[in-house]
């Protein structure tokens, strides 16, 4: 079974697609995850959409999106063989583990998989080694520990971010305790880039600044709720 591990680091090519968790047949039936605290477990599904290709699939769960830091949660299984057009249900189990109270914590669930081999066929083959090449898909999702007892909804801070004009352009600023993803922001009609993970989403009781040369017009935002879907809302700065 050990020598499993290294061949995912040798064939898996990782795909993330926040929005779509599903690469070539391979998907899963979420793009997020929340744990509430207090859970004995959460479960995840993942799909096989091939009708004739077989998947071996390792399932982990990682602090950081690169997968090199462990974090404690148990996945179960956490290596399987998924097989065309069926389902695997993933039960999550949170271990021992001291995290904030008064925040939510975040985590990666990785689902990797690599096609089935399958043995040359030919009428002049002689005895030897064969060899093929398996490129393998993968997803990563959030997974997102909430803990019980927090003052307002993750919908109530999606919605009460706090906006200012700032010398290098428009600072938001999110004072709840729940992480916020946005999927767009735009002022004054000028679209604002979201191409690195801090500005993709906000970290509680943090603020980041968007370069801007817009110092007026209304703010438009989408974030991404629990459930994978957008809410939109608007502000106009004074």
């Amino acid at each position: 079974m050990s020598r499993i591990f290294p061949l995912f680091s040798l064939l898996l090519t990782v795909l993330i697609q926040p929005a779509v968790a599903q690469v070539g047949g391979f998907g899963i039936n979420a793009t997020r995850l929340i744990y509430p605290q207090g859970a004995d477990s959460i479960s995840v599904t993942v799909r096989n959409t091939m009708t004739t290709q077989p998947y071996l699939v390792q399932a982990r769960i990682s602090r950081s999106q690169d997968g090199s830091e462990t974090a404690p949660f148990q996945v179960r299984p956490s290596l399987f063989r998924l097989e065309p057009s069926s389902i695997n249900q993933i039960r999550i189990v949170m271990q021992q583990a001291i995290l904030p109270t008064n925040r939510e914590s975040i985590f990666y669930f990785h689902a990797s998989a690599i096609p089935a081999s399958t043995d040359p066929v030919s009428s002049n083959q002689r005895p030897g080694v064969y060899g093929s090449t398996q490129f393998g898909v993968g997803n990563i999702i959030k997974l997102i520990y909430r803990p019980a007892n927090l003052p307002f909804s993750s919908m109530e801070a999606q919605q009460n971010l706090k906006f200012s004009r700032v010398k290098e352009g428009l600072r938001i600023t999110n004072s709840s305790p729940y992480f916020v993803s946005f999927a767009s922001v735009s002022v004054g009609g000028q679209v604002l880039k979201l191409d690195t993970p801090a500005a993709l989403m906000l970290a509680p009781f943090s603020e980041h600044t968007y370069p801007t040369t817009k110092a007026q017009g209304a703010v438009h935002w989408k974030t991404i709720n629990d459930e994978g879907g957008l809410n939109e809302f608007n502000h106009d700065l004074p």
